[in-house]
C-alpha cells in the first residue's frame, strides 16, 4: 500500500556558511515531495547542533547526516560513530580516521594509479616530547634512526616539495629546488611529519570534488596567494569549460571515483596533475572535508550544491546505509588488478573495471534512474528559480562578509562574485534550454 514518509535530512558544517545555509535554504525552497516506488517521500532538513547526548542509547531521526567537519570535533566525533548503524553518514567515521594521505598514496599506487615518488619524513623538532614530564628520551628515541636527508632529495630528484602529511589548503607546502632549500625548510618544519614528493612538470592542475557517483573536475591553481582565487582560470577569467580533453575528463573522474568508492567516502576531492607527456598523476586525494565554499568555488558553487541535494535525496528513497567494515569490496579491486597482469590489460582497460566496481558501491545506475525519473527536469528548474532568487543573494552577501574583513573591499566583492554568478544563471539557462534535465553529471 503507498504511502507518505517523512524523511529528515541532518545538515552540520561548522566552517562553511554558504554551503550549509544554501543547501538548508534550496531545500526549503523545493519543499521535495518525491515519488519513488509505490510511496512519495517528504524530505526536510535538520541542522545538526552541538549538545548533550545519551552515550548509552544515542540515536538520530535522520535517515542521512551531512557530518562535514565532524572529525574534529571528538563529541560530534563519538555521536556519529554510535549512529553509524542506523543513519547514513556521507563522511564515512572510520574510514575518514584509518586513512591517511600516505595510506591512499601506497594503495592507489598499487592499484596502479599514477602517484609522484614521495617518501615520508619523521618530523624534525621534538621539543614538546623533551619537555613532556611522562616520556623518556632514552626509551623513545631508541626507537629512531638517523637517516641521510641529502640522499633522499637526491633520490627523489628537484625540484621537489614538501609538504604536512596531515595536509590543509596547502598550507605549509613549499617547493625546493635543491638540497640547501630542502635542509632549510625542513629544520623549519617544526613537530609535524612531512612528506617530500618530486614535482611535475604539467599543463594542467584538476581539483575534481565527488558527491556520491557525481564528479565536478575543476581548474585549480595553488600558487595562487589567496584560496578564493585558486579556482579562477585566471584574473580576468572565471571559468574555462574546455580546459580538458574528453579522454582526460574522464580519466580523472575514473580516478576520483575509485578513490572515493575504495574508501567509503560519498564527499571528497582529488588533486591530480597532467603532465607534459599526458600522464595523470593523483598527488593529494584523501580530502573528506573538500574545500565547498562559494568564496572558493564560485561558479562552480550551484552545482555543486546540487548534486549534494540530489545525492542526499537518493539516500534518503533508498535507505541507503555505509557497510560498517570500509574494506568490504577491497579485495575485488586487487583482483582486477592480478588479473589486469595476467591478461596484460591496458591502464584504461583497467581503469574501467574499477569504474564498474564503484559504481557498484554508488549504486550508481539506480543514483541516474532515480534522477532522470524521480526528480526530472522539475528539480533543475526549481534549483535555478532559488539560484536566481533574492534569498540567494542575501546568502552571498553575507557569506562575503564573512569572509573578507576588510569593509572597503565588500562592495567590490559583491560585484565580482554577483557577476560571476549572473554568468552562471546564463550558462545554467542556455542548458536547460537546450537539454533534457535530471541528468546527474557524473
Amino acid at each position: 500500500m503507498a504511502e507518505t514518509i517523512k524523511k529528515i535530512i541532518g545538515i552540520m558544517d561548522p566552517n562553511y556558511f554558504s554551503f550549509r545555509g544554501t543547501l538548508e535554504a534550496l531545500f526549503a525552497f523545493l519543499k521535495p515531495r518525491i515519488k519513488y516506488g509505490p510511496n512519495t517521500y517528504e524530505i526536510v532538513t535538520r541542522r545538526i547542533t552541538c549538545r548533550p547526548y545519551d552515550a548509552l542509547r544515542a540515536n538520530s531521526t535522520c535517515s542521512v547526516i551531512l557530518n562535514r567537519g565532524a572529525h574534529w570535533n571528538p563529541h560530534h566525533n563519538s555521536f556519529f560513530t554510535i549512529v553509524s548503524t542506523k543513519v547514513h553518514l556521507i563522511n564515512d567515521m572510520n574510514s575518514f580516521g584509518a586513512i591517511n594521505k600516505n595510506a591512499g598514496y601506497g594503495q592507489m599506487h598499487e592499484l596502479g594509479i599514477y602517484v609522484p615518488p614521495t617518501v615520508a619524513l619523521p618530523p624534525q623538532d621534538y621539543s614538546e616530547l623533551l619537555a613532556n614530564e611522562r616520556t623518556n628520551p632514552d626509551l623513545i628515541f631508541s626507537e629512531h634512526e638517523l637517516f641521510d636527508l641529502h640522499e633522499i632529495g637526491n633520490d627523489i630528484g628537484y625540484p621537489a616539495y614538501l609538504k604536512p602529511q596531515s595536509g590543509g589548503g596547502w598550507v605549509g607546502v613549499v617547493r625546493v629546488n635543491n638540497y640547501e632549500d630542502l635542509l632549510r625548510e625542513y629544520n623549519k618544519s617544526g613537530e609535524k611529519p612531512m612528506n617530500l614528493q618530486k614535482a611535475v612538470d604539467y599543463t594542467e592542475f584538476v581539483r575534481s570534488v565527488g558527491v556520491g557517483p557525481q564528479i565536478m573536475p575543476m581548474h585549480y591553481n595553488a600558487e595562487a596567494p589567496f584560496s578564493h582565487d585558486r579556482y579562477m582560470r585566471s584574473p580576468t577569467q572565471a571559468v574555462d569549460f574546455n580546459f580538458l580533453t574528453p579522454e582526460q575528463s574522464k580519466e580523472v573522474k575514473q580516478i576520483a571515483k575509485l578513490i572515493n568508492a575504495f574508501y567509503g567516502w560519498d564527499h571528497n576531492s582529488c588533486e591530480a596533475l597532467i603532465a607534459k607527456d599526458g600522464t595523470i598523476f593523483a598527488i593529494d586525494f584523501c580530502n573528506a572535508y573538500p574545500d565547498s565554499s562559494l568564496v572558493s568555488l564560485h561558479f562552480y558553487f550551484p552545482d555543486l550544491i546540487k548534486a549534494m541535494a540530489r545525492w542526499l535525496m537518493f539516500c534518503c528513497v533508498k535507505s541507503r546505509k555505509k557497510y560498517q567494515d570500509f574494506t568490504y569490496n577491497w579485495k575485488k579491486y586487487f583482483d582486477i588488478l592480478d588479473e589486469s597482469k595476467k591478461k596484460k590489460l591496458s591502464y584504461h582497460e583497467r581503469l574501467d573495471l574499477y569504474e564498474k566496481v564503484a559504481d557498484e558501491h554508488f549504486d550508481t545506475a539506480h543514483f541516474e534512474e532515480f534522477c532522470q525519473e524521480s526528480l526530472g527536469k522539475e528539480f533543475d528548474e526549481k534549483a535555478f528559480e532559488f539560484f536566481a532568487s533574492k534569498e540567494f543573494d542575501k546568502i552571498m552577501e553575507r557569506e562575503l562578509h564573512y569572509y573578507f574583513k576588510v569593509k572597503r573591499e565588500i562592495p567590490m566583492k559583491l560585484a565580482h562574485y554577483g557577476g560571476i554568478h549572473r554568468f552562471w544563471l546564463h550558462c545554467e539557462q542556455n542548458r536547460l534550454s537546450r537539454e533534457p534535465a535530471g541528468a546527474a553529471k557524473s
